[in-house]
């Protein structure tokens, strides 16, 4: 292999042998060079590293051998970070001043199934948070989200409406929370184009807890496997003895009106 520190311009037959370097560790050039760096990075713990090198300074200090609180870790010992813990909590951002979003407790309910705290909502000038549902659910998660974080809230169907709701932002210095209403809960296929092509910054979807879970997976997966949904905006709890089924969809939630009771 020809060597990388030899010019392919020096031509030559001899082009596959190696070019050592110029400079020994015990020539006076290298200690010269290693007296810079010690006065450059200002360490005189290293002035003694020259004579080191290739032969003992009979002079010189011993080097101290280092305290057992300053050593590595002992042999069996594992140096690497502690893992986070699996199912671990997402920190709740509660918004100044928002009305009717409550998150659920970083807890496990009693089913089993994980309650996650649902993520912060985005506050920048011009974010698009987009709110996915069935019907008007899309359209009341929208406002108490929007309401949170002094958003305005557009309908939001495809690419050419998602750039003019964020240049709209933009002017008026807030953020944009869209809404796509699903008309039916197997309409998601059929607009998945279209939601792509809307490249949100962040995906609630909007669901009815007193609605039957079935009917809820089905488009709530379909948005999840076009957008990947953020987090679950979750209402009337109180009108199911189930209100917490809806964490079996995995995704952090946060209840737009009362918590139900867990």
């Amino acid at each position: 292999m020809r060597s990388r520190s030899r010019p392919e311009w020096l031509g030559g037959d001899d082009l596959e042998a190696e070019v050592l370097p110029a400079v020994s560790t015990s020539s006076q050039a290298f200690a010269a060079i290693l007296d810079d760096l010690v006065r450059a990075v200002d360490a005189p713990d290293l002035s003694g590293l020259r004579l080191g090198l290739d032969e003992p300074d009979p002079g010189a200090d011993p080097v101290p051998a280092p305290s057992p609180s300053a050593a590595g870790p002992s042999e069996g010992a594992s140096s690497a970070l502690p893992e986070a813990a699996e199912g671990a909590h997402v920190p709740f951002d509660a918004a100044p001043g928002g009305e009717g979003a409550h998150a659920t407790p970083p807890e496990t309910a009693r089913d089993g199934v994980l309650r996650r705290a649902a993520p912060a909502r985005l506050r920048g000038k011009g974010d698009l948070t987009l709110v996915v549902g069935l019907g008007a659910d899309a359209a009341d998660a929208a406002r108490v989200l929007a309401a949170s974080v002094d958003a305005e809230v557009l309908p939001v169907g495809d690419r050419r409406e998602a750039l003019a709701a964020r240049a709209e932002g933009v002017r008026q210095e807030r953020p944009i929370v869209g809404v796509v209403e699903l008309p039916r809960v197997d309409a998601v296929p059929a607009l998945a184009a279209a939601l792509a092509s809307i490249a949100p910054d962040q995906v609630w979807a909007a669901v009815d807890a007193s609605r039957k879970l079935d009917d809820t997976a089905v488009w709530v997966r379909a948005v999840d496997a076009v957008l990947a949904v953020d987090g679950l905006a979750a209402r009337n709890g109180a009108l199911t003895a189930t209100p917490w089924a809806v964490g079996a969809l995995g995704l952090p939630l946060l209840w737009l009106d009362t918590p139900p009771a867990g």
